[in-house]
């Protein structure tokens, strides 16, 4: 489902293989000072992000239709809103045909990420 993430960073994060163990940019390691696999956070809620801290466990409770907004220091649903029709994933389906045939797209980008 979809969550709205509210992020306060102006800058990257870096992770530095080459950073002192115990720095904040460096990659963990294990007891013998070989560089851990890390998992980086996909769902946008954990407490450690950008690794993963397990929050997205949170998610499976999740329903369809709906944009949430967790509060990450208590990990709780601050606010659950529903969709808006022609946002839910079947809604491409439920769209009338433009004169050539095609179906457009329901979600307009404003302003699209790029790299």
């Amino acid at each position: 489902m979809p969550r709205i993430v509210r992020f306060t960073q102006t800058a990257s994060i870096k992770i530095d293989p080459n950073a002192p163990p115990g720095a904040p940019n460096a990659w963990p390691r294990d007891e013998q000072g070989n560089l851990k696999v890390i998992s980086i956070c996909a769902c946008g809620i954990s407490a450690r992000f950008p690794f993963c801290d397990g929050a997205h466990k949170l998610c499976r409770e999740e329903e369809a239709g709906h944009v949430y907004e967790y509060d990450i220091a208590t990990r709780t649903v601050v606010a659950k809103t529903p969709l808006p029709p022609e946002m839910l994933p079947d809604a491409a389906s439920r769209q009338s045909p433009t004169p050539d045939g095609a179906t457009g797209n329901p979600i307009k980008m404003d302003n699209p990420v790029r790299e």
